[in-house]
């Protein structure tokens, strides 16, 4: 991918990259972003534009990816997933709704008015009522975010604090945020040397973050299997 105008500042995610960081597989970040066969992605990709054969998709693609993951964990269909998608477009006349502070206020309104269109609505709800069903799963996808203005522009993983996702910084990799080190750069040197005192001394960072790099790494390991 050429490293132009249109990569900086916007982060840069493998598919594998981002299953990883969302807790989905590559399949489904593919089908979500690029589609399969006859099915339409549910939205086009950052850098579809750039060729038709880049996978990688941008930070607020693996946002859409992360609330679409925590949709499809709760069993809502990818047609309720669309119609919500369009239906919040239209509302709020924002191209991405599920980066936007708009669906982190009202997004449990939409979910509820996209279940109710799809049919699937009375099934969902006998499990649990289905408004608290859709104010989980907001807050479970979407209050661990900062946003500049409407749009999402920061990702601090929750019980992660010096743990940030900006795509702004080091193309969007998971870094200290004190620090602007790879949290993934920390750990496959762990892995390697086993030796957080070392890292400490050559990274010129204190031992408890190298330790918390570590620990978030393997949270995303631990998360996917």
């Amino acid at each position: 991918m050429p490293l132009d105008h249109a990569i900086l500042g916007q982060g840069v995610y493998t598919p594998r990259e981002a299953a990883r960081l969302v807790g989905a597989n590559v399949q489904q970040v593919l089908r979500w972003t690029r589609g399969s066969g006859p099915h339409l992605p549910l939205w086009n990709a950052h850098y579809q534009f750039l060729d038709d054969d880049i996978n990688e998709i941008s930070f607020l693609d693996l946002i859409e990816v992360r609330v679409v993951a925590a949709m499809r964990n709760a069993n809502i269909s990818l047609q309720s997933i669309r119609f919500a998608i369009s239906f919040a477009q239209d509302k709020f006349g924002i191209e991405r709704p599920l980066a936007s502070q708009s669906f982190k206020t009202d997004g449990s309104e939409i979910l509820m008015e996209a279940i109710e269109n799809d049919g699937e609505y009375v099934s969902l709800s006998k499990k649990r009522p289905g408004q608290k069903v859709f104010k989980d799963i907001i807050s479970q996808s979407l209050n661990d975010l900062e946003y500049d203005g409407e749009v999402v522009a920061r990702w601090r993983p929750r019980n992660h604090a010096d743990v940030v996702l900006d795509p702004t910084r080091h193309f969007g990799d998971p870094i200290l945020d004190e620090f602007g080190i790879s949290t993934g750069t920390i750990y496959k040197e762990y892995v390697e040397f086993n030796d957080t005192g070392y890292l400490s001394k050559i990274y010129e960072v204190p031992e408890k973050l190298i330790r918390k790099c570590i620990k978030f790494e393997r949270s995303l390991d631990e998360a996917n299997g």
